[in-house]
């Protein structure tokens, strides 16, 4: 698993999972909307992990299939509400079937995710003790780490939590009359206004509270139906807004009037609850008194904290206090008496329609409001009486930038992650629309990337946005460019208004005339650049962290995309020299051979000459010693045969098709029918599987190993079985060759496949080549061989191959 180096620090990143863990588990016990919480937890965590995408999903029944109950990022169901496979061969049911998370690797056996993902991890979620689906998250490089595995699963336990059915009664519980006593006992001495309506409306009970609130006894209200406690207008404004929302979501919360007994109206906190059977639980609480007397008014608006104004029916001021005052810009004896719209002509009709709706209703509304006067976003409350408005004013315009600027933030996010993760593009593409991106996000002229090199002091536009006064090729000294400071800081160089910022008389401001300058170093193994946004204008305000974080992402972004290049460039030169030095080996290897055939054929040649003219004239040892001479010779003919044989494996193979290892096998029978029929071997063979390979190395694979198997079977006749079965892991196909002959030493299992190396002394035949060329043709088709074996217990040689439908596999 990856070290923990793609994000910021350790002690950072760590705090903010804990942070967003604990805001699940509160919004888990807050609103019990499964929905709601799903969309949160996929969207958080993917963000915090940096996943590539993110998934969860509920196992469907039957166990055959998952659905997307929401995710971020691509996925392979096409959306949420998709299926998924969930079999026991599938990534999704690996990690249903498994209680500890499994994450995938290229070094791991877990099935391959839909998506093709090298590296992925799920954790399954359990709810009454059985799986009920999995949050599964995929990755680029580096992959996720342990910390990102142990966060999924924290998060895995809120969802638990959330989705846990409630439990039932057990016999060591309270009982239900007991915890009924218990809670009614809680209920009646709450604060708070606590009621229950039934389906109707009608009050089936109301705590003290709730009715001291309305001037009733509680045992009054029991049958009183809600509409007797609200005003006309409150009623009408609760069938319109209040109950849609409510059969939506189950809940509502928000202000309405009440109505007491003796026809008094008072502000109150209201939040209601849908129950199952059809009812509502009602809990109030008052937030405003009265105000009796207008005398008092004056009094109360001076220990106001927040802007009051007082408005007759004719929007003229009756009231300012001093914080008011403050934020108008004027002293109060200048306003009173003035009409709303010639201290604000510019404010737009929505606040005076506020203001006429509330008088018709006498219901208090709120409405948020631009005032170009006070260049500011104001929030507006309003609440009527018989005689006027009172008018609460608050300046929200730094939330107001804040939700503007995260809305803009976003955006540039998504943008960002679009075409950096877009697999159609090339890189030049990407780089261009990410500067034509940061030039918008930051509302500047000029976007590009320079080459820069302190050493030499050249600078060199690499790419640049078009039409913005800057073009690729464009050189200067990097000692005449603002690069030069941006490569010396540790963090993003930022200049807003350059005369102001000292720049005036610098050689960079000089030759570029840049008012403003944005730019952060792209460290990369060929070198130093920059990416830079400008403009010739100064800008007014200073850069936002949510900005200077845009900046900071690309050219992370561009930092890794340009070592991803560097290091292919790099393995490329390195495969090329090796493609070289494979053919000078070859070449060798070839030409060694073909030289010492010739004297390898004139020292046999006369041996066999000898043998023919002298041979009755030799004695016994000499007879021996000749026949030591010629298989000598023999046994070096067919090294070398050997040896160039297996030089020519990489290079003289036939291309890559669909090949059948049923004919393979029929075809080695054949070949070897005489030598199966001397030693009465049995070969059994399983359905063979269609391959991806050359047909005539993967002849002669087979053709090898059944040879081998026959030649070391013992004193029995051999019995020889192929089996194939498809790999989990990766799709590949491992064919097994198994016979009962004597078996091999295991630590002499990898020697075996060394070019010469022979394990049962020189009376066998055979140069010691063969499986050192299995070996060679399994390593060209991407497989490996291996062998399992014990002295007398006979060995089992498997090899993997690539499917026949697999169009990754290429000749290595």
């Amino acid at each position: 698993m990856a070290p923990s180096t793609r994000r910021g620090s350790e002690p950072t990143a760590a705090a903010g999972r804990y942070e967003i863990v604990a805001d699940l588990a509160q919004q888990a016990l807050a609103d019990g909307d499964v929905e709601s919480l799903l969309q949160s937890a996929a969207s958080d965590v993917a963000t915090a992990i940096d996943a590539r995408s993110l998934a969860i999903l509920e196992r469907l029944p039957g166990d055959e299939h998952a659905t997307v109950r929401c995710h971020v990022g691509r996925h392979a169901a096409r959306g949420e509400g998709g299926t998924v496979a969930a079999t026991s061969d599938s990534w999704i049911g690996a990690v249903l079937a498994r209680t500890e998370p499994v994450v995938l690797d290229p070094s791991s056996d877990a099935p391959a995710p839909a998506d093709g993902a090298e590296h992925s991890v799920g954790v399954r979620i359990d709810v009454d003790g059985e799986p009920w689906g999995l949050v599964e998250a995929h990755a680029s490089e580096p992959g996720f780490t342990d910390d990102d595995v142990a966060f999924l699963e924290r998060v895995a336990d809120v969802l638990e939590s959330a989705l846990e059915p409630a439990p039932e009664t057990t016999d060591d519980a309270v009982s239900p009359a007991e915890e009924t006593d218990s809670l009614r006992r809680a209920v009646e001495t709450a604060r708070e206004g606590i009621a229950v309506l039934e389906p109707g409306g009608e009050f089936a009970y109301v705590n003290e509270a709730y009715a001291a609130l309305y001037e009733y006894e509680p045992a009054e209200m029991l049958g009183l139906h809600w509409e007797r406690i609200h005003p006309p207008g409150m009623i009408t404004r609760i069938y319109r807004e209040v109950f849609p929302q409510l059969s939506t979501t189950g809940t509502w919360s928000g202000k309405t009037i009440g109505l007491r007994r003796d026809g008094t109206r008072f502000l109150k906190e209201h939040t209601l609850s849908a129950t199952v059977e059809g009812g509502m639980v009602s809990v109030v609480r008052d937030v405003a008194e009265r105000r009796r007397l207008e005398s008092d008014l004056e009094e109360i608006y001076s220990r106001i904290t927040d802007a009051v104004v007082g408005l007759d029916a004719d929007w003229t001021f009756t009231h300012v206090n001093d914080r008011a005052a403050e934020l108008i810009g004027l002293e109060d004896r200048e306003v009173l008496g003035r009409s709303f719209r010639t201290v604000f002509p510019d404010v737009g009709e929505t606040v005076e329609a506020e203001f006429r709706t509330a008088m018709a209703t006498q219901e208090p509304t709120a409405v948020e409001e631009y005032v170009p006067a006070l260049e500011s976003w104001l929030e507006v409350n309003v609440y009527p009486s018989e005689t006027g408005l009172s008018v609460y004013l608050r300046d929200v315009t730094e939330r107001k930038t804040v939700e503007r600027e995260l809305r803009e933030s976003n955006w540039a996010l998504r943008r960002l992650y679009e075409i950096t993760a877009d697999p159609e593009r090339s890189f030049e593409e990407k780089v261009a629309r990410l500067l034509e991106l940061g030039r918008e996000r930051l509302g500047l002229e000029v976007g590009f990337v320079a080459d820069v090199d302190p050493e030499t002091d050249r600078f060199e536009v690499v790419h640049a946005t078009a039409d913005g006064g800057v073009s690729p090729g464009a050189s200067a000294p990097l000692s005449e460019t603002y690069c030069r400071q941006t490569v010396e800081a540790t963090e993003p160089l930022v200049v807003t208004d350059a005369p102001a910022q000292g720049w005036a008389d610098d050689p960079a401001y000089e030759r570029w005339g840049f008012d403003t300058y944005v730019g952060c170093e792209i460290p990369a193994g060929d070198g130093t650049r920059t990416v830079c946004f400008a403009d010739e204008n100064p800008r007014t305000e200073p850069l936002t962290p949510a900005e200077r974080g845009f900046v900071e992402l690309a050219a992370q972004w561009l930092s890794y995309e340009l070592e991803r290049r560097h290091y292919r460039d790099e393995l490329e030169e390195l495969v090329g020299e090796l493609e070289a030095s494979n053919e000078r080996l070859e070449q060798f290897a070839y030409a060694a051979s073909h030289d010492l055939q010739e004297p390898l054929r004139m020292v046999t040649s006369y041996l066999r000459l000898i043998e023919d003219r002298y041979g009755d004239d030799l004695d016994a040892d000499g007879e021996e010693f000749l026949e030591y001479a010629v298989d000598g010779a023999d046994r070096m003919r067919e090294m070398i045969e050997g040896l160039l044989e297996y030089s020519r494996v990489d290079t003289r193979g036939d291309s890559f098709e669909p090949v059948d290892l049923e004919k393979v096998l029929e075809a080695v029978r054949s070949d070897i029918r005489v030598r199966i029929r001397e030693t009465g071997a049995e070969i059994d063979a399983s359905r063979l599987p269609c391959v991806r390979g050359d047909a005539g190395q993967l002849r002669q694979l087979f053709q090898n190993l059944l040879e081998n198997a026959i030649k070391y079977s013992g004193e029995e006749p051999p019995r020889i079985e192929v089996s194939a079965e498809r790999s989990r892991a990766d799709g590949y196909w491992r064919i097994a060759v198994s016979d009962d002959g004597v078996g091999i030493d295991p630590a002499e299992s990898e020697r075996i496949f060394d070019v010469f190396q022979r394990l049962h002394g020189r009376d066998e035949p055979g140069a010691g080549i063969g499986l050192a060329l299995c070996r060679r043709i399994v390593e060209r088709h991407g497989g490996e061989i291996g062998v399992d074996s014990a002295p007398g217990d006979g060995s089992t040689f498997t090899v993997t191959l690539p499917p026949a439908n697999d169009a990754t596999a290429v000749e290595v």
